[in-house]
């Protein structure tokens, strides 16, 4: 009898899912324009969206750090004279191709260079008459343009990378002369290596100042061999940072006009809006049908 009884109720429950999906696949045909409704106002703002989506440009630049400076022969008690000089006793390719993409990621250096190489008009395309060489409006600041550039720059590096790779990618939305934006970041890296070898240079020469005064002031014999021998590697950076053109980094793979933007995610937007139009207008067509049920009930 309870084996009966059982059966029964399973039957019962069985029925009463098997009505329960049958009332809603039925309220969703009733409903049916409602759910359409909201498939359409979401297909068509999936659709407003992709339209508002920026056209997206992408160059990368690859490249492995230089090699360091000049290894020093120098030791023993003067290390801490090196220091108070700021002159560097070893080379470390790591740690001076680090401060050099910190300094291209800078305001400062990012609006000298705009400056040097006259980057505005290409920059700031659209508010540029190319026939009358003039501004349409105002001109942009360096702040702005600085800041425009730097919002399209990415670098990394990755110190456990044993062959030291670095890239240099660079995304400009919109832009109005995408066949810029490859020398824009080859010359970027080329600034970067530029001012960085200048920057060496005079340290360099500072340094040497300083030791040739230490010179003035020691009578030591075995003081002034070291003194010489940091002075000599000093000079041997300043020889070779000037006949080196790639300082800090060697480009191994330079940027190239891209010839088509980024892909935009067209179809998947438009797939989730469709779906999110059918989820939501059956969601409402089961609640309204729920609210006149009750509403029923009380009449």
């Amino acid at each position: 009898m309870n084996q009966q009884e059982q059966s029964t109720a399973s039957h019962s429950v069985e029925r009463g899912d098997e009505l329960s999906l049958i009332q809603l696949w039925k309220v969703l045909v009733n409903y049916k324009l409602l759910i359409v409704s909201f498939t359409v106002i979401t297909t068509l703002g999936a659709i407003y969206i992709t339209s508002t989506l920026p056209t997206i440009y992408k160059v990368k630049v690859l490249m492995l750090p230089a090699s360091g400076g000049v290894a020093t022969r120098a030791s023993g008690g003067l290390g801490g004279l090196a220091d108070i000089s700021g002159i560097s006793l070893g080379g470390n390719a790591g740690v001076e191709g680090e401060q050099a993409l910190a300094r291209l990621r800078t305001r400062s250096f990012l609006a000298n260079h705009i400056k040097e190489k006259k980057l505005k008009p290409i920059l700031f395309a659209d508010q540029w008459n190319e026939k009358e060489k003039q501004w349409t409006n105002q001109e942009p600041s360096n702040q702005k343009a600085s800041e425009f550039l730097l919002d399209m720059i990415t670098t990394s590096m990755n110190p456990k990378d044993k062959a030291g790779l670095v890239s240099l990618l660079l995304e400009w939305e919109n832009p109005i002369n995408p066949n810029k934006i490859a020398d824009i970041a080859n010359s970027l890296v080329s600034s970067m290596n530029f001012h960085t070898k200048q920057r060496a240079i005079v340290e360099a020469k500072k340094s040497i100042s300083f030791l040739e005064k230490e010179l003035e002031h020691t009578n030591i014999l075995n003081s002034q061999t070291i003194l010489y021998s940091m002075i000599e590697d000093q000079m041997q950076k300043i020889m070779l940072a000037n006949v080196r053109d790639e300082y800090v980094f060697k480009v191994i793979d330079p940027a190239y006009i891209p010839t088509h933007a980024e892909n935009k995610p067209i179809f998947v937007i438009i797939f989730i809006g469709m779906i999110l139009g059918i989820f939501v207008g059956s969601f409402f067509a089961v609640s309204v049908n729920y609210i006149q049920a009750r509403k029923d009930l009380f009449i």
